[in-house]
């Protein structure tokens, strides 16, 4: 039995990138990004408020969009449901934008669909409704969540890669944590852990209803947690904000997402 696709991998879409040949079918070397792109659509689709107007423009933007697999599906699957969509892609790469600006020239897209050559962190803040992020590496994750917060998105979606910030600054355990990170492989995942758990922790401090679920299987790709954070401007809870400081002190880290949100945590944290 066929799984059922939100976005079929005879959509044009998908045979511009490559995924897809010519007719329309998959080609077996692309299957993992299909896959990948399917389980995002499929997060985004659950996540949606069903009592949205859709005759109000939605706005998305795709923070490191790289080639834009996808920003193209986001935005098409997205226009598929009946919304009006704007959507804006952020590369740092200047030959990325380039490269994405000509394909959506050629998919005839290039009113509703924009690209931006800059790096996230100097991004002007904007107003839109949704960012998301697939695989940013490092902290430009938490560049991503960090605009997406000071800009006052309403939705989120970030699928986190690579962890080395915490990772780096791990030297010393505390007790008795030290009796798995002594182990290489484990320190890192454990880093992973804390990094992805400590973002989950600030957005909530900062107002968003969050979790962090598995966007696909692990076959797929290593990386496949993403942190879901819906706006609510719900106050902070003394609790929340005790075991945030309790985790950084036990281990003496100073995550980037605290850095560059200090000033939004400062008066949450009063």
């Amino acid at each position: 039995r066929s799984k059922e696709r939100l976005l079929s991998a005879d959509d044009e879409i998908f045979i511009e990138l490559g995924i897809s040949d010519h007719n329309g079918k998959l080609k077996p070397s692309r299957s993992d990004k299909f896959i990948q792109v399917q389980e995002f659509l499929k997060i985004l689709s659950h996540s949606l408020d069903e009592k949205r107007d859709k005759s109000q423009e939605l706005k998305v933007i795709d923070l490191g969009c790289g080639h834009a697999y996808l920003t193209l599906a986001a935005h098409k699957y997205l226009i598929n449901q009946g919304y009006k969509v704007k959507t804006l892609g952020i590369d740092e790469r200047q030959e990325s934008r380039e490269r994405n600006i000509a394909l959506v020239d050629k998919l005839k897209m290039s009113k509703e669909i924009s690209f931006q050559a800059t790096k996230i962190a100097n991004l002007e803040l904007a107003n839109f409704d949704i960012a998301i992020a697939l695989h940013a590496c490092d902290t430009a994750s938490d560049d991503a969540i960090s605009w997406a917060v000071k800009s006052g998105v309403e939705m989120i979606l970030v699928a986190p890669c690579c962890h080395h910030d915490i990772q780096r600054q791990m030297k010393h355990s505390p007790a008795p944590w030290n009796i798995a990170t002594k182990h290489g492989i484990i320190n890192q995942r454990v880093g992973d852990i804390l990094t992805d758990s400590i973002r989950a922790s600030v957005l909530k401090i900062l107002g968003y209803r969050t979790d962090i679920i598995e966007f696909v299987a692990g076959e797929h790709t290593p990386k496949n947690l993403m942190i879901r954070a819906f706006k609510t401007g719900a106050p902070a809870q003394r609790a929340d904000i005790e075991e945030l400081e309790q985790m950084i002190a036990q281990w003496k880290i100073e995550p980037a997402l605290m850095v560059r949100l200090k000033e939004e945590l400062s008066v949450r944290l009063g």
